[in-house]
């Protein structure tokens, strides 16, 4: 697979196209160029040409208009996601896990990396991140507005992938240099992405099974550690009962913790443990709780635990009792 962009100065979004398109192609090749016979060399050409077609695939040219349904456009990251993403996680899949995610988990993790990252990267591409901001606060008056100024400020100064490649081009870097610095960025995000891929899918697998386990009522109970707060937040229907959750830390030992409240208020509990268990350890909170095996209680009360699961599961019960909404 020989690959064709730009020259010159680097971006986000062509270079997290190579990092797709790279490992998807084992055998592969890079061209940067603006001369067009040179990029016909190619078996893809991206972010350049003005050409759309199965081959060539440019977002700047007058007749590019595909963007997604929440109106974001698509810049060559997005882009080579959609067409590439599906393989790029069937293969992910077989390289690097230990379980055969389905269908359904694949096009799930699909959606969260479309959303959590090339979502972003196209924004800041695309010049389209204050504009997409506004739409989504839709201010109606001076001090709103001035609020929204406020986080464009903030999105715009954020460390994030776009910032780190834009980095990745250093002052007075030409030819070869500049060639180098692209490699290595393409290398790179290759990690950054793998890892990306890798924590999506089993953070989508471990979904299914929180809304397999889930029955409903005021308690989750979990036997294994899953992405469960991930669970509730993108199903808050589903767990509108739900006050608490159950399960097992990275210790060995048991948790309980507070549902968060809603994506927006995701540091705001449910039901927070009984003041007076707040900042409380072992001996100290058994006396308390009138339990056994204790082991701590988070001193803002939306955690804490036991050594196994029984004594965890009484701490539970009581929490729902004697707990405090905020």
């Amino acid at each position: 697979m020989i690959i064709a962009t730009h020259d010159g100065t680097f971006h986000a979004d062509e270079t997290t196209a190579c990092a797709i398109l790279t490992y998807l192609f084992e055998n592969h090749s890079i061209i940067r160029s603006r001369d067009e016979e040179e990029l016909e060399k190619a078996d893809i050409i991206i972010d350049v040409s003005q050409k759309n077609d199965d081959k060539h695939f440019d977002h700047h040219s007058k007749e590019f208009t595909l963007c997604r349904e929440n109106g974001v456009k698509y810049a060559t990251a997005g882009l080579m996601w959609k067409k590439f993403g599906i393989d790029y996680l069937k293969l992910v899949s077989k390289n690097e896990l230990n379980f055969t995610p389905s269908k359904q988990v694949i096009e799930k993790a699909f959606l969260r990396i479309d959303t959590d990252f090339m979502t972003m990267i196209d924004l800041n591409d695309n010049g389209q991140l204050t504009s997409y901001v506004q739409s989504v606060a839709n201010a109606t008056n001076d001090k709103e507005q001035q609020i929204v100024d406020s986080l464009n400020e903030l999105y715009q100064a954020s460390p994030d992938i776009p910032y780190i490649v834009a980095m990745m081009n250093l002052p007075n870097q030409t030819g070869a240099d500049q060639d180098k610095a692209f490699n290595n960025t393409v290398k790179m995000l290759r990690g950054i992405l793998l890892n990306v891929a890798i924590n999506a899918l089993h953070t989508e697998s471990g979904i299914a099974k929180v809304l397999e386990l889930y029955q409903g009522g005021e308690m989750l109970i979990m036997h294994e550690r899953l992405p469960w707060t991930s669970a509730v937040l993108n199903n808050l229907e589903i767990f509108k009962d739900c006050k608490i959750a159950v399960y097992p830390d990275r210790n060995m030992r048991w948790r309980v913790q507070s549902l968060p409240v809603s994506k927006a208020a995701r540091f705001k509990n449910r039901l927070s443990a009984p003041v007076s268990w707040r900042g409380l350890n072992d001996k100290e909170l058994d006396k308390v709780t009138g339990l056994n095996n204790t082991t701590f209680i988070h001193k803002s009360g939306f955690t804490g635990g036991a050594y196994n699961f029984e004594d965890n599961l009484e701490l539970a019960k009581l929490w729902l009792k004697e707990g405090v909404s905020d």
